[in-house]
């Protein structure tokens, strides 16, 4: 998939943490990280500023969407979001 599109954009990667995973009605936690996207040479993303570089799963690449205007989203033009267990946010 090429990604190219989104080099340098102001990109949201907003991760989703749903409290029991066995119980699908269970309280859902979401915390955002904003930074600029960044196409590495080997065509994978990662989502930069100052303080830090996150890699973006590849299975998440399918997922990107344009920013619907959410608040949480703030001024970012693209998102994606990443289910994660095992991490506190």
């Amino acid at each position: 998939m090429n990604l190219k599109y989104l080099e340098g954009k102001k990109f949201c990667v907003v991760f989703v943490k749903q409290a029991d995973e066995n119980d699908p009605d269970s309280q859902i936690s979401m915390k955002c990280l904003h930074g600029r996207a960044n196409i590495d040479r080997h065509g994978k993303l990662n989502v930069e500023s100052p303080e830090f570089s996150f890699p973006v799963p590849a299975t998440a690449s399918k997922q990107i969407m344009p920013s619907d205007g959410t608040p949480m989203l703030k001024d970012a033009e693209y998102f994606v979001m990443c289910k994660v267990s095992g991490m506190d946010l």
